[in-house]
């Protein structure tokens, strides 16, 4: 008689939130009004030869069209299929590739957190998000260069999610770059995405109707920015709930654009520096490599505009958490029990409640109130980026463990130069 295996109960874990992740986003998928109709449309435009930013609505850079032109070859329910499945399933993929970086002495906890970002995270396929895409690419390429496999590969999928969404990955790439983690194939990512980025450009400068583009995507992106607009960050605005970034938290000291901007990019460079040092007195290896891409995970989503959904870039920092919390027990409680509440809008419910009492516009005049009610995400992004750095600086040489994942990936690590 046959043996029956005994069921893997993470992978099992990892199965039921990927289905709760497709079903939920299947089920409440904005069909006709989400973020993929600009891109698609400003395709389709090009295909035609218009002018994809002429309709006003279009921020993307022109590599994320010549990246995602495929799909224009298609008509809108089919093209929007396509990019619900792969985004689907490219997701799904990234969870499972970074839970194999993780130590595996807590393989629950690691399967938790995981769980829960997959589960979690069916706004990306709701919004049909580009983010979902560049996200998912950055996560398995980064994979791909720690693992040292497939290289090229790697590279292409970094090369890919930069072109598509630069603000995403951009840092990790130059991270990889300049840290020596096969810092040839970072460069091809690198150059190869600037060179979608010019070629689009170039296609759109020989085409009469778009021959403006620079202009006109600059004026797109100036229109979302203003008072009352979907990416403003004042406090008066209901949209910065939203968002993530430190200018939602500077322009409560600041009124002027220029000045909260600026506070914004002063604060993100002091972190940088802090990060940077703390990076530059760590050896080259697995665990600190995880640490180091950990903590700039976080660092990406401060100094420039970013929706709640980019938040899910964090799914790399998990490895990172994992590590903290065998060697800094409480610290690591923290970063995990911060990570899973970064799934949930927790400022956009307040929100909700605060409105409906009419004590929306008392919280919005005070200060202290407004920064912990309804700037809790970049209140808590900067928390986490804090413990980060707390673990860095406190954690002496950390040695690579070489215990990954159990369930996916037991081989040993990668060895860097030192």
């Amino acid at each position: 008689m046959k043996k029956f295996r005994k069921p893997n109960l993470q992978a099992l874990a990892i199965g039921v939130a990927a289905l709760i992740f497709f079903v939920v986003g299947g089920l409440r998928a904005r069909y006709i009004s989400n973020d993929f109709v600009p891109v698609y449309a400003g395709m389709r435009c090009l295909l035609q030869g218009c002018n994809p930013y002429g309709t006003g609505e279009l921020v993307y850079p022109p590599s994320t069209l010549l990246v995602l032109f495929p799909l224009a070859l298609f008509q809108y329910p089919v093209a929007w299929l396509i990019w619900f499945l792969m985004n689907g399933a490219l997701f799904v993929a990234a969870v499972v590739l970074v839970l194999s970086l993780c130590p595996k002495r807590y393989p629950w906890l690691a399967t938790a957190l995981g769980a829960v970002f997959l589960a979690g995270s069916s706004l990306l396929l709701i919004q049909a998000q580009p983010s979902a895409f560049a996200v998912s690419l950055v996560v398995i390429g980064v994979y791909f260069f720690l693992r040292g496999r497939a290289l090229l590969f790697g590279a292409v999928l970094l090369m890919l999610s930069l072109a598509v969404k630069p603000l995403i990955g951009g840092l990790i790439v130059f991270y990889l770059f300049f840290r020596g983690v096969h810092r040839r194939y970072a460069a091809v990512a690198m150059a190869g995405a600037l060179g979608l980025l010019l070629c689009g450009g170039l296609i759109l400068r020989m085409l009469p109707q778009s021959v403006n583009w620079i202009s006109d995507i600059r004026a797109n992106i100036s229109r979302t920015v203003v008072p009352g607009a979907t990416n403003d960050p004042r406090p008066a605005s209901e949209q910065a709930v939203a968002a993530l970034n430190l200018q939602t938290i500077t322009s409560i000291f600041f009124t002027e654009e220029k000045a909260f901007n600026y506070a914004a990019y002063a604060v993100f460079g002091v972190l940088f520096v802090a990060w940077a040092a703390a990076v530059l007195r760590m050896k080259r290896n697995m665990d600190n490599h995880l640490l180091s891409l950990g903590a700039l995970s976080v660092l990406t989503l401060l100094p420039v505009y970013h929706r709640s959904y980019d938040g899910r870039f964090l799914l790399l920092s998990i490895p990172a958490a994992l590590i903290v919390f065998e060697r800094r027990r409480i610290v690591g409680a923290f970063l995990c029990v911060l990570l899973a509440l970064a799934t949930v809008s927790i400022q956009y419910w307040v929100q909700l409640l605060l409105k409906r009492d009419g004590l929306l516009q008392v919280v919005q005049r005070n200060k202290p109130l407004l920064i912990l009610l309804l700037r809790e995400g970049d209140l808590s992004l900067l928390v986490l980026f804090c413990l980060f750095m707390i673990a860095c600086f406190s954690i002496r040489d950390p040695t690579n463990s070489g215990a990954r994942s159990s369930w996916l990936d037991e081989h040993s690590s990668v060895a860097y130069p030192q």
